[in-house]
């Protein structure tokens, strides 16, 4: 009886025993299991969950870029912080953002996107980029600092499924000329003139400095701008140089051969920076907006030929 008794009890034990190993070695493989990384976004998925660039996403947005951006790719792109965007001109960026000029807002993101996944390590001091632009991009590594374009990388190799993203600290504008940098910084009556006097595509060309009057200056024009295209014409050449002249270029008395034949302009450094034409001058109120094809100085007055 009593031997009977003690095999029921060790039955019972075992019984009760099977099923806590069981447990424990479920537990025990569920320890051992390798983590599983976690699934990487798409860069416009990365970019959207990031809240330093939420500028961006809304520019990616009016371009209708957030689909490319979440294809296969593999894509680099450098993307401005929020604060980078600021450092623009307001009006600037709300022009960029209009409608109307889609197609200058599509250059300068694509100018930030290159084609295949180049890690900051990949990245070499003096090499050029090609973007989907089609505008190249120069790189700059000095003392452990990258820039491209002019913009430093501020957080690199952030990784995504179709691509890698490094955030940058400026909006890169190299890809637009002279006309679409009018454009966007509210150069409306000068852009009016040059449309009107077919002289759109010499402007989108060449290498040139382009004397720029304000909308203040063509509406003081005694008597108002000329509607006659061959008048036209002719004030819009007085105001275009040949080559590129930044201001540190720039001397006194230099003299700027013109676009109109047999006509130069004569540069003036006393008190500001002064341009002198047949029969007028203007000063120099902003300088050097560098673009793609050239530069634009901002004046005061329209000058007559």
């Amino acid at each position: 009886m009593r031997a009977s008794m003690l095999m029921m009890t060790r039955r019972a034990l075992v019984a009760l025993t099977l099923p806590v190993l069981a447990s424990t070695l479920v537990a025990c493989s569920d320890d051992d299991d390798t983590p599983t990384a976690p699934t990487l976004q798409t860069i416009t998925q990365t970019a959207a969950a990031t809240a330093n660039l939420s500028t961006l996403v809304t520019a990616l947005q009016a371009a209708e870029l957030t689909t490319t951006l979440n294809g296969t790719g593999p894509f680099t792109v450098f993307a401005p912080v929020n604060s980078a965007f600021s450092a623009l001109p307001s009006d600037v960026v709300t022009r960029l953002l209009e409608t109307g000029n889609r197609a200058i807002l599509t250059k300068v993101l694509t100018f930030h996107v290159v084609p295949g996944r180049i890690t900051a390590s990949q990245l070499r001091d003096g090499q050029t980029l090609t973007t989907v632009e089609g505008t190249a991009l120069p790189v700059s590594v000095a003392n452990g600092v990258v820039t491209v374009g002019g913009a430093r990388v501020t957080t690199a190799d952030v990784a995504a499924s179709n691509g890698v993203v490094h955030l940058i600290d400026g909006v890169m504008l190299g890809s637009l000329d002279i006309v679409d940098n009018a454009i966007i910084r509210g150069f409306s009556s000068l852009v009016s003139a040059v449309q009107a006097a077919n002289l759109v595509t010499p402007l989108r060309g060449g290498n040139l400095t382009v004397f720029a009057p304000t909308n203040a200056a063509f509406a003081a024009i005694p008597g108002g701008a000329p509607t006659d295209v061959a008048t036209l014409t002719r004030v819009l050449q007085l105001h275009v140089v040949g080559s590129r002249a930044l201001s540190s270029q720039l001397s006194n008395g230099q003299q700027l051969p013109t676009l109109l034949t047999g006509t130069s302009l004569t540069v003036g450094l006393t008190g500001g920076v002064r341009v002198t034409g047949p029969r007028n001058f203007a000063s120099v109120v902003a300088a050097d907006v560098v673009a793609k094809n050239g530069v634009i100085h901002v004046i005061d007055t329209v000058l007559l030929p």
